[in-house]
């Protein structure tokens, strides 16, 4: 009897369809990882400056410090009260493990990729390509950085609100599918990192979901037991981010309060809060932008989901608007101003209105027209794409002269106000030649001192706190060690610019035992003392300096 013979194996069509799903799910999953990796390289090509960047010294020096309290111990800065758990959290273990540079850089990356998951989930729903998408996010990259009223940026250094942003902008993209309470949850997350960039986004989507419920005649999804979980879960993510800034005024006199306030407001960060105080050039473009983007919207046919997205670039605008407004009130109340202006009322329309403008712009040049690609290049629509995509390119070419990897002549953004060649030879000298608790004076420009030296410093410009009594004693600070009469308004650069008495007060006030002072203002002394240290910008003196003539 003949052997049986082998039978072939048969698939059935569940299975063919089984494989072809599994296939085609594949793909999808590695598309979408590349165009995170390129969306990533996009924001990684204005970003990627030389480390410490503008606020990386702040936050990374504050992470390191909230895992290991004995460094820099007795710095009045580091010390205060911390405003961003969570960033410090997840990354305060590695920048006390690693060199503060190794956790910028990881951490920018990280940023970057964030923001690139983020902005390819607000707006893959509403463009159907990878073309699309890239231009818009060109458009966004440029419009982020030259549009902006009240200097808000999302691409740079490693910092809370970075990732903060990344979740903004993927709850936008949950708006924009109607999904508000998911868009909720994720504006939660966003807060629980920052609480202004996540807290005002929270407020738009409460905003932009009931006028949607309103449309819809009061008909809204937000009543199931899976939309009240997500909305329930937000607010407890809010509240992790929102409880340490409140705790902060708890108990809190209301003069210090208000006194904070006006610190924070006039004398730190006007170029941020006061609207009175913006670059007259910025505030045109910015608005010159939101015009424009209203004759975009008026010239594009209805769409439910570009609509729902809109409606929160809508509710940005008009807390901004909300913003001038209060500002109108500051010679009849100014305390009262300056308590609801420290919140950063434009800072969400920086970073919406550029997603506004991509989101319109792309729309209006690819999909306005049924029209071929090979006729787009020859029409006067893709001249215009070209002409943005080579502005994109030669934006490129022009940060490109800071990349670290292609160039050493470029310094970091936060060293602007030193000479800083000099200055990182100094900070380098402290950190091999001193005490691990010595206490600095620094010059007032100075911003990297922390990061540099890694010793303590008396007080610096650019390190404010955030709880009140911390913000009124960094002003009295401020004015200790550097102002000629009393205020804020006329500041030396060098507390040796004082006097030799003033300053051997001030070393005795705030136990500080060296200064680094500016050469130009060790050479004014009218006594010179004898310095540890000088190169040629800088010069280190052991304080109290003897024998003090005035």
């Amino acid at each position: 009897m003949p052997g049986k013979q082998p039978t072939a194996r048969r698939f059935s069509v569940g299975q063919m369809e089984g494989e072809k799903t599994r296939y085609d799910y594949l793909n999808v999953v590695l598309f979408a990882l590349t165009e995170w990796a390129i969306f990533t390289c996009v924001f990684a090509v204005a970003g990627a400056w030389p480390a410490p960047d503008v606020n990386e010294g702040y936050y990374l020096a504050k992470a390191r410090h909230s895992v290991n309290p004995e460094w820099c111990g007795n710095d009045f800065f580091l010390n205060s009260e911390d405003a961003h758990g969570l960033f410090f959290l997840i990354l305060g273990p590695l920048a006390a493990s690693a060199t503060l540079s190794t956790a910028a850089w990881v951490g920018r990356w990280a940023g970057w990729l964030a923001l690139a998951v983020g902005f390819r989930h607000a707006v893959v729903q509403l463009f159907p390509s990878f073309l699309h998408r890239f231009f818009a996010i060109t458009v966004f990259s440029l419009a982020a950085r030259y549009t902006t009223m009240a200097g808000e940026w999302m691409i740079g250094g490693c910092e809370a609100k970075v990732f903060a942003w990344a979740l903004v902008l993927a709850a936008c993209g949950e708006g924009v599918r109607g999904r508000w309470a998911y868009a909720w949850l994720l504006s939660g997350a966003a807060t629980a990192f920052h609480p202004l960039v996540g807290g005002w986004m929270m407020i738009s989507i409460g905003f932009a979901a009931f006028i949607q419920s309103m449309e819809r005649k009061g008909k809204t999804d937000w009543l199931n037991i899976r939309a009240l979980s997500c909305v329930i879960a937000g607010l407890v993510l809010a509240f992790y981010g929102v409880w340490p800034a409140m705790r902060m005024s708890i108990g809190v006199a209301a003069g210090v309060r208000e006194q904070a306030a006006a610190t924070y407001v006039v004398d730190r960060l006007p170029h941020h809060l006061l609207p009175g105080s913006f670059q007259e050039s910025l505030v045109t473009r910015h608005l010159l932008t939101v015009i424009f983007c209203g004759v975009l919207y008026t010239t594009l046919p209805y769409g439910s989901r570009r609509q729902r997205g809109l409606l929160l670039v809508l509710a940005a605008v008009l807390i901004s608007v909300s913003g001038f407004v209060i500002s109108l009130c500051e010679s009849i109340a100014p305390y009262f101003v300056y308590s609801f202006l420290r919140f950063y009322w434009f800072r969400l329309a920086d970073g919406l209105v550029p997603l506004g403008l991509c989101v319109l712009l792309t729309h209006f040049l690819f999909l306005t027209q049924s029209i071929r690609l090979g006729e787009l290049l020859h029409s006067r629509r893709g001249c215009l794409i070209a002409l943005i995509l080579c502005l994109f390119g030669y934006d490129s070419v022009l940060q490109s002269r800071h990349w670290p990897l292609l160039t050493d002549a470029f310094h970091p953004r936060s060293d602007k106000l030193v000479e800083s060649v000099s200055w990182n030879e100094v900070c380098q000298w402290v950190q091999e030649e001193t005490p691990p608790v010595a206490c600095f004076l620094t010059p007032r420009g100075a911003a990297s001192f922390l990061w540099r030296a890694e010793r303590s410093e008396v007080v610096a410009w650019k390190n404010v706190p955030q709880d009140p009594i911390s913000i009124v004693e960094w002003r009295d600070r401020i004015i200790d060690c550097f102002s000629y009469d009393g205020t804020i308004k006329n500041l030396a650069r060098s507390t040796c610019s004082l006097g030799v008495a003033r300053l051997n007060r001030i070393a005795n006030t705030y136990n500080a035992d060296f200064i680094i002072a500016p050469v130009k203002s060790f050479n004014a002394m009218p006594r010179q003392p004898q310095f540890m240290y000088r190169n040629k910008h800088y010069v280190v003196i052991k304080i109290p300096v003897d024998n003090p003539i005035e």
